[in-house]
């Protein structure tokens, strides 16, 4: 019995897969400010939640249905049609859904974007998440609009996990038992 489970651990282990966490933005703690510089700044802050699909054996991450909007529309420079328009959407700013992982481990995870616009090489999305503990994850990310004095993107951010609704099934039960318990 036991050389059969320890064989199971074994075959489970070998077979890593990618793992799925859902988080979401703690809106006090999650901004975007936007500079021009040196005239203005403006802060918005960042309402919703994202899934973060995490491959450690391949060191591949990735963003995953993002459903977070801004406090208020940013205006951005949208690099397929050439111009200025306006979102609320930190996906569509930051472009998380296409940000490549160039860096995986247990407590950090790198992305970039790269545009490989010579002229504005400050154009490239960086983003880095960080992992403080179980449930709390913090972004921070940059990138410059490439237009000559164009604006700059700054993302400070903290997001936890939200769990599972078998995981609150199990909570609830055990609180029930306790409780019980102690009746």
């Amino acid at each position: 019995m036991f050389a059969m489970f320890v064989l199971c651990l074994w075959s489970a282990s070998a077979k890593a897969t990618p793992v799925t966490v859902i988080y979401e933005f703690v809106r006090d703690a999650s901004t975007v400010v936007k500079t021009i510089w040196p005239f203005s700044s403006k802060t918005y802050y960042i309402d919703g939640q994202f899934q973060m699909i995490v491959d450690y054996d391949a060191g591949i991450a990735l963003f995953h249905e993002v459903d977070a909007t801004l406090s208020s529309e940013i205006e951005y420079y949208d690099y397929d049609k050439g111009e200025f328009l306006f979102t609320d959407s930190i996906d569509v700013l930051f472009e998380l859904t296409g940000l490549e992982s160039v860096y995986v481990s247990d407590t950090k995870i790198d992305f970039l974007l790269e545009r490989n616009i010579p002229t504005f090489p400050g154009s490239d999305i960086h983003l880095t998440a960080t992992f403080t503990d179980d449930s709390l994850l913090r972004m921070t990310g940059y990138f410059g609009a490439p237009v000559y004095d164009g604006p700059w993107y700054n993302l400070n951010a903290t997001a936890v996990v939200v769990p599972e609704p078998a995981t609150i099934l199990l909570l609830c039960a055990g609180w029930l038992i306790i409780r019980r318990k102690n009746l």
